[in-house]
């Protein structure tokens, strides 16, 4: 593997890509060493708004600086104290919206 492609590997944080080029997010649920998978994504900043969205759902805004993107904009206290099931959901909902948003302003050649 070249180290071009481990460099873009470890862009984000909770982000790793799979063989066949699917881009795959995970968290470790705090206080166990449970891991919540987040989905599959088609991009690698996709699967880095999952992660963000998990990880402000399950820490909250203490640490921005654990975030991809730090100006992610989530209402306070919204997301606070869900189910792991609901964190898994709310993270999907926001990486296939970014998706879709890449998708859809892809450029054409």
């Amino acid at each position: 593997m070249s180290s071009s492609s481990e460099e873009c590997e470890r862009k984000y944080k909770g982000v790793r890509r799979r063989k066949w080029g699917k881009w795959v997010s995970e968290i470790r649920v705090p206080g166990t060493q449970e891991r919540l998978w987040l989905g599959s994504y088609a991009t690698a900043e996709a699967a880095a708004v999952a992660h963000d969205v998990a990880f402000y759902c399950l820490r909250g805004n203490s640490s921005p600086q654990n975030l991809n993107f730090q100006a992610l904009q989530l209402p306070p206290g919204v997301y606070m104290g869900l189910s792991p099931r609901s964190v898994q959901r709310a993270a999907s909902d926001a990486g296939l919206a970014t998706d879709a948003h890449f998708v859809l302003h892809r450029p054409t050649s």
